[in-house]
């Protein structure tokens, strides 16, 4: 589910990176601020007169904005850096491709890949080590660990974060407080969850405790989330062969907890629900909590539905129990260098890549469309992940913007202290959620359905008609 998560949010970071412009609710502005004589004297150090060629990683010819915005950003750099030369490839990021583009030497000195892919590259070689580049780095600090952790590997740091997002669940206040409710804690847990569905399930006035996604590739995306909480997993790699680990006792926990929700009918009636479909019920009032990738449901809610802000919250995903991990699905996008260009380019690479990393004009475009929400009577609902620590000086800076307006919806700071991130699946992740989504029909329908049966069913098939079929080049 890269592309529905996070390809918006892909979106606002790259045109920060390539243009410094942006129309999103996240994205940067198109006035460049000044460098600091320390940025520059930094931008230019290295290496210092040697004439340095590196490919970077473009678009497809019929995407012209893009083009034009990162010719745009390699004129600002090469302004800086003049002994830099710049190739273009268009190639994007494929895991079935990769392997030829490395065994060929033809893959770009950097591109983008996704959270999903740490792991595999450094076992591969396929990713530069940066670490020496990292730690030199004067933002090395700044960086938010959470979101980093995809590309660290074995303490040695190996990509940067463009952006990503962790699963959460978004609940309505307001339902709670119709009922005399009181919010489950924080750090709470899959009971916590079900006993606060069964107290604001009201299925005469067309209200689900609980909306979970039951249509489509969406339906395996929301459900992996407890998967992962029960300390399962999708796939793992074995002697170049993809293979399926679902078929689980965790696997099998996190169905026993979905068919729960429907034996105690803590869902909606109508529960086949696509990813729209469910935050659309959801900003109607007609389900008390729904599962979703970062502030979407908040969003949905409030400026579609017209929920106030201050009846959302958003929670991490619960633990299987208590002292238990919220661990929810991560996405994300991330720069990568090929360790196959030499030493000068790996270093320009880094810088070439972080070059726009850290500057006002993110926060002076997130003031404009405040302002610009505000004149047309909606909320800005910031990303709660970020390639930044909201510690750092510059997370503060975001921070303080964001406090100057009432019209800016706030999460809590738990949430960000409780939650926890597991990338998603390499390989073929979509069709195992489609398989996952025709488990999760089942289980809703059938009732005296044999889960093991049913999950060890899909496992098998999944094997055979999709993971056999990957080639690991």
């Amino acid at each position: 589910m890269k592309a529905k998560k996070a390809s918006a949010i892909s979106a606002i970071v790259l045109t920060v990176l390539l243009a410094g412009c942006g129309t999103n609710s996240t994205t940067t502005s198109t006035t460049s601020s000044p460098a600091s004589a320390k940025e520059t004297a930094a931008a230019t150090a290295t290496p210092a007169a040697k004439k340095v060629t590196i490919t970077a990683q473009g678009f497809k010819p019929d995407q012209k904005e893009k083009n034009d915005q990162l010719d745009q950003r390699i004129s600002r750099f090469k302004a800086k850096t003049p002994n830099v030369d710049f190739k273009k490839d268009d190639w994007q990021y494929n895991p079935l491709e990769i392997g030829i583009k490395m065994a060929s030497n033809s893959a770009p000195t950097e591109y983008t890949t996704y959270a999903t892919e740490g792991k595999v590259l450094v076992d591969k070689k396929w990713v530069a080590d940066i670490t020496d580049s990292i730690n030199a780095w004067e933002h090395a600090k700044d960086m938010n660990d959470l979101l980093s952790k995809p590309f660290v590997v074995n303490g040695k740091t190996y990509g940067v974060p463009i952006d990503g997002y962790v699963m959460t669940i978004t609940l309505n206040k307001k339902l709670f407080k119709d009922k005399g409710v009181e919010l489950p804690p924080m750090d709470w847990t899959w009971d916590d969850l079900l006993t606060a569905a069964r107290k604001i399930n009201d299925p005469a006035k067309g209200i689900a405790g609980f909306i979970p996604m039951g249509k489509g590739p969406e339906a395996g995306w929301n459900w992996t989330n407890f998967l992962y909480a029960a300390g399962g997993d999708v796939q793992k790699l074995d002697n170049g062969k993809v293979v399926s680990v679902f078929n689980s006792d965790a696997g099998v926990k996190a169905l026993e907890f979905y068919k729960k929700l429907k034996d105690e009918n803590l869902i909606p009636q109508n529960w086949a629900l696509g990813y729209g479909d469910a935050l659309s019920a959801f900003s109607q009032g007609r389900g008390a909590m729904v599962m979703c990738g970062s502030g979407n449901a908040a969003d949905a809610a409030i400026n579609e539905g017209g929920i106030s802000k201050e009846d959302m919250v958003v929670y991490p995903m619960p633990s299987m129990t208590k002292g238990g991990k919220h661990t929810g699905v991560l996405g994300g996008n991330y720069r990568v260098i090929n360790p196959k260009s030499d030493k000068d380019q790996q270093q320009v690479a880094f810088k070439w890549i972080t070059d726009e990393y850290f500057t006002d004009d993110f926060l002076n475009s997130t003031k404009k469309e405040i302002e610009d929400r505000k004149g047309k009577n909606r909320v800005y609902i910031p990303q709660p992940i970020n390639y930044w620590k909201d510690s750092s000086d510059f997370g503060k800076k975001y921070t303080d913007l964001l406090a100057k307006y009432d019209n800016v919806f706030k999460y809590d700071p738990q949430l960000l202290s409780l939650w926890d991130g597991k990338p998603e699946a390499q390989y073929e992740a979509q069709k195992y959620y489609t398989e996952m989504a025709n488990v999760i029909q089942k289980v809703f329908t059938t009732k005296d359905v044999d889960l093991k049966k049913t999950l060890a069913d899909a496992s098998n098939k999944v094997q055979t008609e999709v993971f056999d079929k990957v080639k690991v080049e």
